[in-house]
């Protein structure tokens, strides 16, 4: 069965006898006719509001009576807008022209182009010239019966305008396709394939927002950090407009434009990009009202491939995309298929689902929010569920209370492995030699479970809540020592709520395991490369350990503040630093890097932790192998913003190529320069850093008012940026945590 067969399978199991039908409902909206056709179940429809039960081959097909008003849904995904000529053969064959509007909503969480494909061919197959009906009746009779074969499509719904020029054209009049995005109050951009770009140099869009709504053309698809034009409308609490080169990046241009979005409205507007020349204006006419300009220079010049849309914290945002589609072309011939099978797979928000439960990991995630996450529509709401249901059955996640969700940490149990996971209210009380010495701090989902990989004889306590935060808790044994790890909760809010969030986590450690003295913060970062040392060299997969860069320095540097220095071409970075006054870990981690250098053929001990780890987190869902040598791909930023692929520098001694290294050095935090090329570079040249992460001041603060003065930082590399590459999180975690594990092996 497809997924869509499945779920209908186990939904009208929890429904006995009852079936999904497709009713027609017409009604008048603004002096227009108005057809409803919707997918609905049997018990949900009143039978006295039934006009007509179709039967035979056409059962399960309900017409209701016309009513004065439909009832109000969410806005539609997809539109198409054309001209219809009609002939009135009781009035002498008279002419009438109509303007027809057809609009869809689609079930589950389907891919835009699966969405555009969908109601494209749906419209194709109705307006097919061979086939096509001779009067209304037969045309929303062949609407209805061909909704019943396109099952991604909840919702069609026809509006009917007569107007006023009654005359056919000689030329076959434009069909217009229109496509739906809505974006959330956040600035992370959403990519909208089912909008082709690489063919054009110009679009034209409405949008709906209350400010910043960006526009990204870029060059490679997903990427809006490099060969990036952004367009941002009405920043600045829509009071101006501007161009970047790059998602953030430097502003090329700007534009006075007050209150130039409405959010309660949508606006027109249009980009062109013909003639290395950006220009953008308002209104629905190509060409006419450009507020912004500017002139690409050489070294800033790529073909756009890629449209990307977000829209900033300020506002969520509603758009809507026009294109023509070619009826000549389209119709003049048959479809290229008739149908939907019935086995098209929603390609639904199941990932992200379950990403929104990683991140909040060991907090649980009300089912409503998780909706409002991802985006999940009223109308799809059950599909959702039912993926949440297969999630659980398979032990991804658990329903721990109605309606409150969590992912879950494995249990294993064999001759090798035993790690029992148990979901508790009250943590059990350890005896004085139970206690743990060394605790273990991870973010992410995969480096818990890698870190846990580690671990022997282990069990992991999920200390939860249904309101605030929970708390998890994993104790065994690594060589001698008593271990526990923890991980921090992602998902919060805002970024006040995150620092408390793991502040609260890291004094809960200390107060319960009043025994800790070395705290070892594991996991993903990204590393700073070296364009021409393969000695000084960082590359994907390889771990960095905060090991101050001259004697006294700091092992950690959160950049705060940078100031342009006004008589000298260079920075003033204002920072904040962390050292130890206890180096014990960083005396262990300097011995294990003179040992490996000291030997000339090393058996280096991670090695043999990561592999023997593999085969413990085979069954994860995360793939934790190394990822292909191709996708380690080194860019260089040059003077005038372009960015060059460069090779790696010749590997320097005993480095060993795919395979993780280890490299001591600072690590460093500070949007301001980790999201800057050629800041991040300078940084860390100055600073001796050679690899940043996430920011983890608040753990560190939080260890600092503990007065805990042993703590070490170790960071598997998955990109040169900003440690988020997800390709890469899993490998590089599993690199982290077998080199926390050599460094406890070695500690005395």
């Amino acid at each position: 069965l497809s997924l869509v067969q499945q779920w209908w399978s186990e939904r009208r199991g929890g429904r006995m006898g009852d079936s999904e039908e497709v009713v027609m409902m017409a009604a008048k909206r603004d002096g227009r006719s108005v057809m409803r056709l919707e997918r609905m179940f049997r018990s949900e429809i009143d039978d006295k509001l039934l006009l007509h039960v179709a039967g035979g081959p056409h059962k399960g097909i309900l017409i209701a009576k016309a009513v004065d008003n439909l009832k109000d849904v969410e806005p539609a995904e997809g539109r198409l807008e054309f001209l219809a000529y009609l002939v009135n053969e009781e009035q002498h064959n008279q002419s009438v022209q109509d303007y027809w509007t057809l609009r869809f909503w689609f079930r589950g969480q389907a891919e835009g182009v699966v969405k555009k494909k969908t109601f494209t061919d749906y419209f194709q197959e109705l307006m097919n010239p061979s086939s096509f009906p001779k009067n209304y009746i037969g045309f929303i009779k062949k609407a209805l019966v061909l909704l019943k074969v396109y099952h991604v499509i909840k919702r069609v719904e026809l509006e009917v305008q007569e107007t006023e020029d009654p005359s056919p054209e000689e030329s076959i009049p434009p069909i217009k396709s229109f496509t739906s995005v809505f974006t959330p109050a956040s600035y992370t951009y959403q990519l909208v394939p089912e909008v082709q770009i690489n063919n054009k140099t110009f679009i034209t869009f409405m949008v709906k927002a209350a400010a910043d709504a960006h526009v990204a053309l870029s060059a490679v698809y997903g990427d809006v950090d490099r060969k990036t034009y952004e367009i941002v409308i009405g920043t600045d609490g829509n009071t101006k407009s501007i161009i970047r080169y790059g998602a953030g990046g430097p502003i090329m241009v700007e534009s006075m434009t007050m209150n130039v979005l409405s959010e309660e409205e949508f606006r027109y507007f249009w980009v062109n990009w013909a003639n290395n020349k950006i220009e953008v204006g308002r209104g629905a006419n190509y060409g006419v009202g450009a507020f912004l300009q500017w002139t690409i220079p050489p070294s800033k010049q790529f073909n756009i491939n890629c449209l990307a849309v977000s829209t900033g914290t300020p506002s969520r945002g509603q758009w809507e995309f026009a294109e023509l589609l070619d009826a000549e072309k389209d119709f003049g011939k048959e479809a290229k298929k008739k149908r939907i099978k019935h086995s098209l797979l929603w390609i639904a928000k199941k990932q992200k689902m379950l990403q929104c439960l990683e991140d909040a990991y060991p907090n649980m995630v009300k089912t409503a929010e998780m909706f409002k996450y991802c985006k999940i529509k009223q109308s799809d709401t059950m599909a959702a569920l039912v993926f949440l249901s297969d999630m659980q059955k398979k032990n991804l996640i658990k329903e721990v209370e109605g309606g409150y969700w969590m992912r879950l940490q494995k249990s294993q149990e064999s001759e090798i492995i035993k790690h029992e996971v148990k979901i508790v209210k009250h943590m059990p009380e350890l005896k004085a030699s139970e206690q743990p010495t060394i605790a273990i701090v991870t973010s992410l989902f995969c480096e818990k479970v890698a870190v846990d990989a580690m671990i022997e004889e282990k069990t992991t306590y999920v200390k939860y809540k249904t309101e605030g935060e929970s708390q998890v808790y994993t104790l065994g044994r690594i060589g001698k020592f008593k271990v526990v790890s923890t991980k921090v909760s992602r998902k919060s809010s805002s970024e006040q709520e995150a620092r408390i969030c793991a502040e609260n986590t890291i004094t809960r450690l200390l107060g319960s395991f009043s025994k800790i003295h070395h705290v070892l913060i594991v996991g993903v970062g990204s590393g700073v490369p070296h364009y021409s040392d393969g000695n000084q060299h960082v590359r994907l997969g390889d771990v960095v350990v905060s090991v101050p860069s001259r004697k006294n320095g700091a092992i950690y540097m959160y950049c705060d503040k940078i100031e342009k220095m006004t008589d000298a071409n260079g920075y003033n970075y204002s920072t904040r630093e962390w050292d130890c006054s206890d180096n014990s870990l960083q005396d262990v981690a300097v011995s294990l890097k003179q040992i490996m250098e000291r030997d000339t053929n090393p058996q280096r001990p991670w090695d043999r932790y990561m592999n023997d780890a593999k085969d413990i987190l085979q069954t994860e869902e995360s793939n934790f192998h190394r990822p292909p040598m191709k996708t380690d791909r080194l860019f260089y930023t040059d003077d005038n913003g372009t960015d060059l692929e460069l090779e790696h520098p010749a590997a320097g001694k005993g480095y060993r190529v795919g395979q993780s290294n280890c490299r001591l050095g600072v690590i460093a935090s500070g949007k301001l320069v980790s999201r800057s090329p050629r800041l991040r570079q300078s940084f860390a040249e100055i600073n001796g850093i050679r690899a940043y992460d996430s920011d983890v001041t608040a753990v560190l603060e939080s260890l600092e008012g503990n007065r805990n003065n042993s703590f070490i930082i170790i960071r598997g590399i998955s990109d040169y940026s900003s440690g988020s590459r997800k390709e890469w999180q899993p490998y590089a975690s599993l690199a982290a945590a077998a080199y926390m594990k050599s460094l406890i092996y070695a500690l005395k």
